[in-house]
């Protein structure tokens, strides 16, 4: 129990920084989006390049840690579309709640609950794990984009502000942290080592990433307005925070997963909603109060879900 607080009090109390300094002014939406800016374009793609760039050549562990996740993700969706009625989600809502169930907030919160709980291993343990998180990670992102075009394009109104696919290929063609896992993965398998004067600069300005991020998400998420407290909430919930966990158990006993890429999975699959899954929704016209609301709510839910897993994997 000491342990699970130790690992999760930093996360959320950042949060609650974020979310506190927002309300109280101190940090204003301008500060809040450059913090994001900077976080999401140069502190989180310098910490994948240099954790990818020095860490063991891509392997099956790796593989397998990818594919499960991607397996979790594509249930999950089925399961949103199959369970919607149940939780009287309506037609023009119904791409707003698919994609709140399966986009889980990867980078802003996954990675920083598996650097904490990694505090107490060596420092080629945590570059090694952190890796294969990152490299796994990397194959969801394509999987996110495409997934929620889909289910917020279902009938196609929006064709006539753009192709929606072409916006798809573009956003992820441009997507920051993908291209820094290729680069880190192309330096890896050239040999070059990466010079100690890289690594001086790399290891502070990688460090900023989670905490700053935790910070902004937090201030992103107070400035939402909830406004949705419905079914369709209460189903987001339980199929993000809880029925990706029982899913990833699944994978993992069916894989024979290693210690290490159980808490890697176990960690990702109950992220909560990512902020970004806002961003299309307010593209493509979706439900925007049932987007705002899913990513708040299961942000709360995700401290007794991030626990589950903690507890399960340790």
């Amino acid at each position: 129990m000491i342990q699970l607080v130790e690992i999760l009090f930093p996360v959320f109390g950042l949060l609650l920084l974020g979310g506190g300094l927002r309300q109280i002014g101190f940090l204003d939406s301008t500060m809040e989006s450059a913090l994001n800016r900077f976080c999401y374009f140069v502190a989180l793609p310098v910490f994948v390049v240099h954790r990818v760039a020095t860490a063991p050549l891509l392997d099956a562990q790796t593989v397998q840690t990818s594919l499960g996740l991607q397996a979790v993700t594509v249930a999950i969706f089925v399961a949103s579309i199959l369970l919607a009625p149940l939780f009287r989600v309506s037609r023009r809502s119904l791409g707003t709640f698919t994609q709140s169930c399966f986009r889980g907030n990867l980078a802003y919160i996954g990675l920083p609950v598996l650097a904490y709980t990694l505090a107490d291993r060596s420092e080629e343990a945590q570059d090694a794990i952190a890796a294969e998180a990152v490299l796994a990670m990397g194959g969801v992102v394509l999987l996110y984009n495409l997934l929620g075009v889909i289910s917020l394009e279902w009938d196609r109104r929006h064709e006539q502000d753009g192709n929606p696919w072409v916006r798809c290929v573009m956003s992820t063609a441009k997507n920051p942290l993908l291209l820094a896992c290729f680069a880190g993965l192309l330096w890896n398998v050239s040999g070059i080592a990466v010079p100690d004067v890289a690594s001086r600069m790399a290891t502070p300005v990688g460090a900023t990433a989670f905490p700053l991020a935790l910070i902004a998400i937090g201030a992103r998420i107070r400035g939402l307005t909830f406004r949705h407290f419905g079914l369709p909430v209460l189903g987001v919930i339980l199929l993000k925070n809880a029925a990706t966990l029982g899913l990833g158990i699944l994978i993992a006993n069916t894989l024979s997963m290693q210690a290490d890429s159980r808490l890697i999975l176990y960690i990702l699959c109950v992220t909560p909603t990512a902020v970004a899954s806002y961003v299309l929704v307010d593209q493509l016209d979706g439900d925007r109060d049932l987007s705002a609301s899913a990513i708040g709510l299961t942000t709360v839910a995700s401290l007794f879900g991030l626990s589950a897993a903690l507890a399960l994997a340790l």
